[in-house]
């Protein structure tokens, strides 16, 4: 029975251990789930505090940077041209603006 119940006690301890590693792993997710939520809020606050102050940014678009048609089937954030008064040629395409796209933006404001 000896060998048996070494066994048992063997396996309990093997399940605290995993229960022990397993709440480390959760801490660490929620850890890293709350970091990665003060990265975005900053960015989401700085961004448009940036948008907010640039003149590039018109009708929902940065007038800064133009790009042809085919870059909107390339970049996901890249729509035709809809700025009142744009003064590139025909047919051409902006990137969209967001709190996101403005934070990391080259343009010192």
């Amino acid at each position: 029975m000896k060998g048996k119940d070494n066994m048992n006690i063997e396996k309990v301890k093997e399940l605290e251990e995993l229960e022990k590693r397993v709440k480390l792993l959760e801490k660490h997710g929620f850890e890293d789930s709350l970091t990665l939520l003060e990265i975005l809020s900053n960015i989401t606050f700085f961004g448009n505090l940036k948008m907010e102050k640039c003149k590039y940014a018109r009708d929902g678009q940065c007038g800064r940077f133009f790009l042809k048609l085919d870059a909107a089937k390339k970049i996901p954030i890249v729509t035709k041209c809809r700025i009142n008064g744009c003064n590139d040629e025909l047919d051409h395409c902006h990137l969209e603006l967001s709190n996101v796209s403005c934070a990391f933006c080259p343009e010192k404001t």
